[in-house]
This record gives structure tokens, C-alpha cells and sequence, in this order.
């Protein structure tokens, strides 16, 4: 009985073992088939978010690219901060793209490949000499004269970012020093493995137990920058499974290029409030301000270790940690062969070398990007400036920029402590534009440069003073056959009786009354007196139409105060006006932004030039020639001395009541500067426009180049010889005088004592030989006369002049100002419809109401 109970016995194990090994194998089927479509589930997820995946990059604003020209006047600095701007290095021989080199007045430049909005221009090399200021022997790497050369554009920073920034470089693009450091430190078995390396765990456990510190991460490259894509940084066991299983995925759809790639651009190495900086092409330009491929070996070095731990090896904050760290790296880079041991010696002992906090802020120019926006924001959508990494190419010239950041800060800190004014309570702010093209060349709006808060340049609404005098003479200039620049003016005192019972009663600055004095005498000294008298006679309807035509746009108050500055401006404004002036009375609106272009420089929008002639050149010349009297002997001629005499420089203070404003607006042929001095409570200064403002508008002005000789007058205008009271002393017959600029339509009453010098002209002039009253058509210099077509014009424009001043300032602001355009800039040999690559050029289109308002 018992025997047979263990025969059934027996017969029962091999059952029992078959029933347990197909419980097994279903088991395992089961857990494959499960693990096989969990796989294929992370599988879709992971194409999916591969193939479709876009940055969301913020646009990149691109200053304006400097154009060496023969014959072009510049600077030694003034180079040298182009270069600066570029991150371009200073090299015995050139050896690469993005370098310089001076040898006496002889420099030679590599400029890097560039996508500019009309076209790209590979890398190339330029040799010129610079002497006395000015460029020559322009010639390519082969020796060929050329007439001009472009440099690449700076790129000043992006727009409205905040989250995950970062500037994508390709693989082909990837220096083969940062990857194969990359290797050596995070994943020496990268090139041999699926996606995970135990044998790298291995070997990284040994290394960490070898230097008594972690050194080395066990998880692959592959691993790491799955986790960054689809995962979040909190620990888990569930996240570290799925890790290993989409790495082995990644490996088996993508090359190793195309992971190295994503790895490089996806890695996080710093922080700045809440922008995020990602990848190594941004953190090179953020912790060096150098592009990727210029990169020394210690650099490149911190740049790895940062990948371990941004925060805890940040080299602003924990200088000490990030030092080891990078001279830990640098020992890997030692021992994979990628450095020598003379070359780790010397870089192990070189500092951090990383910028200073905050300089490479994502906005560096917080007063120039506030317009840039203003402008941008009818064409493009608020998300289409934070994510479609757009390419912006801008006005602003980088080394204008930095010497008026240097003027005004300096400026500012030594007027406190020369006028013994409290410190940190005197704020400036400054506009430099381009007079012909209208370029917003730079613009600054706080003491301190960088400060993104107000905006005094655009915002800072201020009363002008006597800046806005040149309005008042300029309406009377217009009128030739009654006002010219010797017209007598009474400087007399005033006194109106005003509507609600007020009496305005305006003084000189000295107090004292000057009787009458020509015309330009009183606007070059700035006689509040003279100036009230004039504009009364001439109208405030009249001269309000005048500043209207100067394009200024802002509220203007209908009482006799703003004869002398009772409106409220911004600097930009200003800048405005006396552009203007300068421009010989064409109002060019004020640009910042030229282009813009996507990502890849595939489609361009071009942004063009619009004009409009609010002003005749005849009158505009001579009250040019006026406010170059100001410099010369008005209020202005505190600067005299520190500006090259040769350089025809005009301008015009302005001091509000009490001091609170200090102004200086004024212009060479080529740039208009305005400088405002002030405080943001409103309270006094105890500066006027010529000891506060003016230094600083001549320290940016004199370190600034300029066209030398004197501004060529238009046709119309004639210089004569007059006396003090504004009489013609005709050489021929007199000496004596001075000698002042007048339009063709003026007629001089002849000085008296000049009468009856020459009793046989009249004998003379019977047979012929008599002096005529004009020089011959073929000897005239421009102004003398007007031919026929010219008088016609000249008409045609009075009309239309004519036509504004009939209407009040409610129907200008709802009329088009008829600004013409000026065409589209393209390179030679290019036609409007390509742009860089063959893509198209067009003319930007507002975006409209809808899209507009979703800014915030």
C-alpha cells in the first residue's frame, strides 16, 4: 500500500514541474507580449515627440552690421568696440574666422559666415589701414581693391523670453573638442552602446570610489537626455525603467550624431531670473560671450562640468566649486589624450574667465528694445516673437551705443559731484539717430544703462524750454520778404493779460532787456524777450503749424508760454524735430527696426525708409545756419572748444523754470543727439541746458566721426554783406559787414553809407560794362537764383504748406502725413523677389487688430 503512494508519488513531480515550467512560460509570455506593447506605447510616444519636435525660441535682435568703406571716417576705438561687440579676438596672425589683428595703422580681419536680411556672406578676409581717422587701401585676401566690405551683425540679445532659452547648433557644427569632452566625462562608452552600459556603471562606480567624490554618472548620454526631454528631475524607479527602455528605443530609430546633437542643445547649464539657459551654444555666449567654435580648452571644460549641476557649480556664485569642477574635467580631458600635459598645466592654472554677472543679460539694451517692440508689434503676434526664433535686424550701432552709455554714466556721476547735487538723484537720458536714414543709432533712458524700468527716453514726458525756439524762428525765415537772419527784433518787455486773468510777463535769463538785436543774435543767445515778440507777431496758430511740420506730434498748448517751451516732450521726440532740421527740412521717421527674417533666413521682411518734406530747404538751411551760430557764439559755445572747428555742429540749449530740465539738442551733417538731465521728482537741478546737458552731448559728439567743411547750401540761398542794422554793404562799393546767408526772395535795403560810391556806374552800364546784379547762370554757386522748373516747384511746395496751415491739429492727426518710401536696399546683382537662399523678399504687412491685441 505504501510502496504504491510513492509511485504516485513519483508520477506526480514530473507533472507538477511541467504545470510550474508552462505557468513560467505563459507567465513570461504574458510579461513579454506586456513589456513588447508598453514598449511599442513609449515607442509612438517617443517618435512623436522627436519627429514633430520644434524649440520654442525667442526672437534674436541683431545690431546693425558695420560697413567698411574707402574713404570712411573712423576711429582707433571706435573699431575696436565693433570688434568688442562681435566677440571678435585680437590675434598676432589671423587664424580663424571671428579675429583681428593690427600691426601699426594696418589691420587685417577673418569676418565669420552671417545671414544678413538681404543675403549671406561666407567668412572672408579684409586688409585696410586706418590713419588720421580715416580708412584706406581696402583690399580682399587676394589683393584686389574692393570699395566696400561687411562685417557680420552682432547679435544684442532676444525678445521676450522668460522660460527654456537657447541658440540650437547642428552637429556639423559641434567643435570636436566640446563632444569629445562631452564623451570622455559623461559616456566614454557612448559610441558602443544601445543606449545603456553597464560596463559604464561599472566603471563609473570604481572611479567614484577611487576619488573618495562623485566624478562620474552612470547613466548614458542617451539616458540623460531622454530624462530631460520626457521626464522630470524627481527620483524614481518607475522613471529610471522607463529611461533605460526609451534609450534603447532612441538607439535603435536615431544615430549617435543626431542624439549628440539633441543632448548638446537640450541640456540645462544656467539660469538668469526666469530665463532658462539651455545648450551649449547659449551657454557659451551667456558665460563668455564668445560663439561655440571660439572656445578655449578650459572653457569648454567648465561648460561640461556645468552639465553635472548648473546651480550647485554656478561660477558667479560658487566660484571655488566651479573652479574644481573644470580642472576635474580638464584632468579627463589629460588622460583621453584630448589636451597635453603642457596644455593642462596651462589652462588648469587660468582663471574662470566668465563675464561679469549680468552682463550678458538676455536684454542689454532695455531702452532701444522698448521701441524695438513698439515697432514690431503691428506686424508680428506676440507668440510669434516668443517661440518662432525670428531674426531681427536692427538700427543700433554698438559702438554709438556703448560711448553714450559710458557719456551718461560718467556725465551724470560727475555733475553730483561738481554741482555738489545729491547723489543717485540726477537721472539723464539720451537719443543718437541717423539723419538721413532715420536709424535710431542709440538710445539710453536710465544713469544706469542696463536698468529695464522707466524709460526716459521714450517716456519721460518733460517741458522743452527754448528747445523749441527754432520752431518760432523758422516760421518767420519762411517768410523772406519780411524776416531774414539781420532782421532787427525788439527785445523788449512783454506783458499779456491772459484769458483767466493771469499776466504772463517772460524775462531773460540775464534779467535785462537787449533793445533790438538781428534775428539770428536773438535765437543764437536765446532771447526769451525777442522770441515771445517775434512769435506774437508771427501767430501761434502759425508757429504751432511750424512745429507740426517739424513732426512733432505731441499735445500742443494754445497760449503764449509755448513760444518759449511750455510743452511737454519726450528726448525721442526731440530727436525727432531737430532731425529734421538737420535733414534740411525732410521729416524721416525714426527707425530702429529694418528687417526681420525667420529662423533660418528662409523669408524676409523688409522695413523701409518713409520721408516726408515738411519744410523748405531754403529756410531750413538758414536756420541751420542759425543754431550753427549757437555753437559758435550763442548758448552753445561752452562746447567750442572741445569739438573740432572744422565740423559744422548746431544746436540749441534748454532750461525749464526753476532749473528742473536741462537740455541740449544739436547735430552734425551726419548724427542729431539729444541729451536730457532731470530728476524724477520734479525738483530743481541748478543746472541750465549749457552746464549740465551740454558736456555730455559734447563728450558723445567729439569721440564721434564726422564729415569736416561746411554744410553746402541749396539753391535759393545767396551770403551777403550787412551792417548792424541789416543793410546790404555792397562789396563793390563798401567794406565792412557781415557776411549771413539769405534767401534769394529777400530784398536788402542798401546800406547808406555804401550809397554814392560809384557816380559813373550809371555811364558804365549804358555801354554794357556795368556790374549786374547777379552772376551769370554758368558762374553761380548753388543758391544764387532758380531756373524756371525751380520757381515751379518752389510753388507746388508753398501750396501744399499752404494747404496744412488750414487745417487745425484735430485733422492732422486723422490725415496721412504722405511719407514716401524709399525702395528696398539689395545687394548688386540681386532682384526683389530673393532673399538669403533664394527666399523671398517682401514688404511687411500689419498684422491687425486681432492678433495685435493679444499683447500684453
Amino acid at each position: 500500500m505504501a510502496s504504491t503512494k510513492r509511485r504516485r508519488g513519483k508520477a506526480s513531480q514530473p507533472k507538477r514541474r511541467y504545470r510550474w515550467l508552462k505557468f513560467l512560460f505563459l507567465l513570461a509570455l504574458v510579461g513579454a507580449l506586456s513589456l513588447a506593447g508598453y514598449m511599442a506605447y513609449l515607442d509612438v510616444q517617443l517618435r512623436e515627440r522627436l519627429d514633430s519636435r520644434q524649440y520654442q525660441l525667442p526672437a534674436r535682435v541683431y545690431a546693425r552690421p558695420l560697413v567698411l568703406r574707402e574713404g570712411m571716417v573712423m576711429h582707433p576705438d571706435e573699431l575696436a568696440s565693433e570688434f568688442a561687440a562681435l566677440n571678435y579676438r585680437k590675434q598676432e596672425t589671423l587664424s580663424e574666422p571671428g579675429s583681428w589683428s593690427q600691426n601699426g595703422m594696418d589691420y587685417s580681419v577673418w569676418r565669420r559666415d552671417f545671414i544678413h536680411s538681404n543675403g549671406r556672406e561666407p567668412a572672408a578676409v579684409v586688409s585696410f589701414r586706418l590713419r588720421n581717422d580715416e580708412i584706406s587701401n581696402l583690399r580682399d585676401s587676394d589683393g584686389q581693391r574692393i570699395a566696400e566690405f561687411r562685417l557680420d551683425a552682432a547679435n544684442i540679445g532676444s525678445l521676450l523670453g522668460g522660460g527654456d532659452d537657447r541658440n540650437p547648433v547642428r552637429f556639423s557644427d559641434i567643435p570636436p573638442l566640446v563632444a569629445n569632452t562631452l564623451i570622455a566625462v559623461e559616456d566614454q562608452d557612448f559610441l558602443n552602446h544601445f543606449g545603456i552600459s553597464p560596463r559604464g556603471i561599472a566603471r563609473a562606480m570604481v572611479a567614484n570610489v577611487k576619488a573618495g567624490r562623485l566624478v562620474q554618472g552612470g547613466s548614458t548620454i542617451t539616458q540623460q537626455l531622454v530624462k530631460n526631454i520626457f521626464f522630470d528631475h524627481k527620483p524614481s524607479l518607475q522613471r529610471k525603467i522607463n529611461e533605460a527602455l526609451m534609450a534603447v528605443l532612441m538607439e535603435i530609430h536615431y544615430d549617435k550624431g543626431y542624439i549628440l546633437q539633441e543632448y548638446i542643445n537640450e541640456v540645462w547649464l544656467g539660469q538668469q531670473g526666469a530665463r532658462g539657459i539651455y545648450g551649449f551654444g547659449l551657454a557659451s555666449e551667456f558665460y563668455f560671450q564668445q560663439p561655440l567654435d571660439t572656445l578655449e580648452p578650459h572653457q569648454v571644460a567648465l561648460l561640461v562640468g556645468l552639465a553635472k549641476g548648473a546651480s550647485y557649480y554656478n561660477p558667479w556664485r560658487h566660484p571655488e566649486r566651479a573652479l574644481e569642477r573644470r580642472n576635474t574635467v580638464l584632468e579627463l580631458m589629460l588622460e583621453q589624450g584630448l589636451i597635453s600635459q603642457a596644455e593642462f598645466e596651462l589652462y588648469a592654472a587660468k582663471p574662470l574667465g566668465v563675464v561679469k554677472g549680468g552682463v550678458t543679460a538676455q536684454n542689454p539694451y532695455p531702452a532701444f528694445t522698448e521701441r524695438l517692440l513698439a515697432e514690431l508689434r503691428p506686424y508680428y503676434s506676440y507668440e510669434e516673437l516668443r517661440t518662432a526664433g525670428l531674426r531681427i535686424y536692427t538700427s543700433l550701432s554698438p559702438s554709438v551705443q556703448k560711448l553714450a552709455e559710458e557719456a551718461i554714466s560718467n556725465g551724470v556721476l560727475q555733475l553730483e559731484k561738481d554741482r555738489g547735487i545729491k547723489v543717485n538723484t540726477l537721472q539723464a537720458a539720451t537719443v543718437l539717430m541717423d539723419n538721413r536714414s532715420g536709424n535710431v543709432l542709440a538710445m539710453v533712458g536710465d544713469r544706469d544703462p542696463d536698468y529695464p524700468g522707466f524709460n526716459r527716453a521714450l517716456e519721460a514726458r518733460r517741458q522743452v524750454g527754448s528747445l523749441i525756439k527754432p520752431a518760432v524762428f523758422l516760421t518767420a525765415l519762411e517768410r523772406p520778404e519780411e524776416y531774414n537772419l539781420a532782421t532787427l527784433i525788439d527785445d523788449a518787455p512783454v506783458r499779456i493779460e491772459e484769458a483767466d486773468g493771469d499776466v504772463w510777463m517772460p524775462q531773460n535769463f540775464d534779467k535785462l532787456a537787449h533793445g533790438q538785436v538781428p534775428l539770428y543774435v536773438a535765437l543764437a543767445k536765446s532771447y526769451n524777450l525777442a522770441t515771445a515778440h517775434l512769435g506774437l507777431d508771427l501767430g501761434l496758430q502759425n508757429v504751432r503749424q511750424t512745429i507740426r511740420r517739424l513732426g512733432v506730434e505731441t499735445s500742443l498748448p494754445k497760449v503764449p508760454a509755448m513760444l518759449l517751451g511750455a510743452v511737454e516732450m519726450t528726448p525721442f521726440e526731440v530727436a525727432g524735430m531737430y532731425q529734421t532740421i538737420a535733414n534740411g527740412g525732410e521729416t524721416v521717421e525714426p527707425r530702429t527696426l529694418l528687417a526681420v527674417s525667420d529662423a533660418g533666413g528662409g523669408r524676409v521682411q523688409n522695413f523701409r525708409r518713409r520721408a516726408h518734406r515738411g519744410v523748405d530747404a531754403v529756410p531750413a538751411y538758414l536756420l541751420r545756419w542759425g543754431l550753427e551760430q549757437a555753437m559758435r557764439e550763442g548758448t552753445g559755445r561752452r562746447s567750442a572748444k572741445r569739438l573740432p572747428s572744422s565740423v559744422a555742429f548746431a544746436g540749441k540749449t534748454g532750461t525749464t523754470n526753476n532749473n528742473r530740465d536741462s537740455w541740449f539738442a544739436g547735430f552734425s551733417p551726419e548724427i542729431t543727439a539729444v541729451v536730457w538731465l532731470g530728476r524724477d521728482d520734479n525738483e530743481r537741478t541748478r543746472l541750465t541746458g549749457s552746464t549740465g546737458a551740454l558736456p555730455i552731448w559734447t563728450e558723445i559728439m567729439r569721440r564721434l566721426p564726422h564729415e569736416h567743411g561746411p554744410v553746402e547750401p541749396p539753391r535759393g540761398v545767396e551770403v551777403k554783406s550787412v551792417n548792424a542794422r541789416g543793410e546790404y554793404m555792397d562789396p563793390d562799393y563798401c567794406r565792412g559787414g557781415y557776411e549771413i546767408p539769405f534767401s534769394y526772395e529777400t530784398r536788402l535795403q542798401p546800406a547808406p553809407e555804401c550809397r554814392g560810391r560809384d557816380r559813373w556806374r550809371w555811364f558804365r552800364n549804358l555801354f554794357g560794362n556795368g556790374r549786374s546784379e547777379a552772376a551769370p547762370r554758368e558762374q553761380m554757386t548753388p543758391g544764387w537764383g532758380v531756373d524756371p522748373s525751380e520757381q515751379q516747384l518752389r510753388e507746388q511746395r508753398r501750396r501744399q504748406m499752404q494747404e496744412q496751415l488750414r487745417g487745425d491739429d484735430a485733422e492732422e492727426f486723422g490725415v496721412d502725413r504722405g511719407y514716401e518710401e524709399e525702395p528696398v536696399e539689395l545687394p548688386r546683382n540681386q532682384s526683389f523677389e530673393s532673399g538669403p537662399g533664394g527666399a523671398p523678399v517682401e514688404e511687411a504687412q500689419p498684422i491687425g487688430p486681432a492678433l495685435e491685441d493679444q499683447w500684453p
